[in-house]
């Protein structure tokens, strides 16, 4: 089985909303649509932070990002046959990374050819709206480290 490494990212905006891309992809003779974060193939050469940068670039179409933030969550998924035959990898392994964004909605200019839309929703929504649970359950993992990190310490009794 041959796995594709990728990146992907929770990516905030100002107003502590996160980003979804409604995506369209086809498989077989249909074109489906869902809704995910942003992720890609990371390259030959490449490490994790500079694949990630040029995904943004490519899908976003700007760079308008503060932090950057590799996390400790990563999820895998195995492809539809004809993709796998298509890109010739069996699954992908999506290593996440927390980003900023600080631009304006304005500033994102989607890749027409596999994104359809952007929208910036809240945690809750971001859990309903998300197509893939594998995308789900590492957004939850994801909120539960931030929550932790952000708790202030309790004094002992």
């Amino acid at each position: 089985m041959v796995e594709r490494l990728s990146v992907g990212a929770f990516i905030r905006n100002r107003e502590g909303k996160y980003l979804l891309l409604e995506t369209q992809a086809k498989i077989g003779k249909t074109i489906e649509k869902y809704w995910d974060i942003p992720k890609g193939g990371v390259e030959r050469g490449e490490n994790l932070i500079k694949a990630l940068k040029r995904e943004l670039r490519e899908e976003l179409g700007t760079n308008k990002f503060g932090k950057i933030k590799k996390l400790n969550i990563n999820f895998s998924f195995n492809f539809p046959a004809e993709v796998k035959k298509r890109i010739g990898f069996d699954s992908q392994r999506v290593e996440l990374f927390f980003v900023e964004f600080y631009g304006k909605n304005k500033d994102i200019k989607v890749d027409k050819k596999e994104i359809v839309n952007f929208i910036f929703v809240d945690e809750k929504e971001f859990l309903q709206k998300a197509s893939y649970e594998t995308t789900r359950e590492a957004f939850q993992k994801f909120l539960k480290l931030t929550k932790s990190l952000t708790q202030k310490p309790q004094p002992h009794r």
